[in-house]
């Protein structure tokens, strides 16, 4: 009965393990970066989604202009599980240390990169912001066109069930051997 109880058990969390993959299409023109991370001045969005969303992958398409003393090498494009969790953070003009207009496209997640794999939301807050790495007085960097592409996969609500009768099943297990 035991091994028949497991496998049934098994049988429905697989079946219920299925996600919907989504896309997420972020606007960015107009937005601006004025100081470091979380500055107010810098343009922010937060989108809810539910706990347990995992970010898949981050593709871009920016034209943006570093102002003043700013160099181009200084926008950062940042998507967060809220304000403090896991991130990943592109540097679109890495390498390019003048003012002046960029324009260009990436793609994440990049192996080779601190805080570009994969990460669950464990807020429910996707947190989507634009900041200088190097803040210079007012106004840094300023988007003029540009499209953050966000594709995640989203838990089916039978997931979570499952998963939390697969707990019980087992802790009454425990208590019965």
């Amino acid at each position: 009965m035991m091994k028949k109880t497991t496998l049934a058990l098994l049988a429905a969390a697989g079946m219920a393990s299925a996600a919907s993959a989504a896309v997420l299409n972020v606007d960015l023109a107009g937005w601006q970066a004025e100081g470091g991370y979380l500055n107010p001045g810098n343009t922010s969005l937060i989108v809810s989604l539910p706990i347990g969303t995992t970010i898949d992958s981050i593709s871009f398409v920016i034209d943006f202009d570093a102002l003043g003393e700013s160099w181009r090498s200084e926008l950062v494009l940042s998507v967060n599980d809220s304000t403090t969790g896991d991130f990943w953070d592109f540097n679109p003009g890495v390498g390019i240390n003048s003012p002046g207009n960029f324009v260009g496209a990436g793609n994440f997640p990049d192996p080779a990169l601190f805080g570009s794999g994969p990460f669950t939301l464990t807020t429910g807050d996707l947190f989507i912001t634009v900041y200088e790495s190097f803040n210079d007085a007012g106004i840094d960097s300023v988007i003029n066109s540009g499209t953050l592409t966000i594709n995640y996969t989203v838990p089916t609500p039978a997931t979570a069930g499952m998963l939390a009768l697969g707990g019980l099943f087992a802790a009454r297990r425990r208590r019965i051997g």
